[in-house]
């Protein structure tokens, strides 16, 4: 069971994913409408999954991720209706992404794929010693695992794996494992 915050400030669609969510036995510690009250719970509560909407008053819901990534790192899911935001999602530490309307039966899937990203942000993080260049060195780690994936039947989790070994290896942390698998995408022009 997850500890689960919604910061949706559509009163309709925070409802329905709050039902979504506790059908899958998770519980639902609040349901907030803007991103700085989403920070704010965050902060106190800790919770294990933040669903969070983008457009919200006072702060949006990509602004909230970054705040919360700086400062008290949290796996969260963008629930949008803005299909072109997956980048700007990523780039601000979201761990994933989903378009509106989020359907009951893709949450386990979409929460399972998150929470396996966050376990990976958390190892990269503590590689990192700390906050300041976690989410830098995580997005790295992220775009080398997108170049491993890239025209391959490479599943996220194979390409992560690949970059674990190459680490071993070479007894390097994963993301300079991630920065060499970049260089050599470089050297062959790819």
């Amino acid at each position: 069971m997850l500890r689960v915050v919604i910061a949706e400030d559509e009163f309709l669609v925070a409802a329905m994913l709050r039902r979504q969510v506790e059908v899958y036995g998770h519980e639902v510690i609040a349901s907030v409408t803007s991103g700085d009250k989403a920070v704010e719970i965050c902060r106190v509560e800790r919770p294990d999954l933040v669903l969070m909407d983008v457009q919200m008053p006072r702060m949006d819901g990509i602004e909230a991720t970054r705040a919360l990534m700086a400062e008290c790192p949290t796996c969260i899911v963008i629930v949008t209706g803005r299909a072109e935001l997956e980048q700007a999602v990523e780039q601000a530490g979201a761990m994933g992404y989903a378009t509106k309307p989020l359907f009951g039966y893709q949450i386990p899937s979409l929460v399972e794929a998150a929470r396996r990203r966050f376990e990976r942000f958390t190892a990269v993080r503590e590689e990192t010693n700390g906050r300041g260049n976690a989410l830098q060195a995580w997005l790295l780690t992220r775009r080398a695992v997108s170049v491993l994936m890239n025209g391959t039947d490479t599943s996220e989790e194979q390409a992560f794996s690949a970059l674990d070994r190459i680490a071993a290896e070479e007894v390097i942390s994963l993301p300079e494992a991630a920065g060499r698998v970049l260089a050599a995408r470089e050297l062959v022009g790819v």
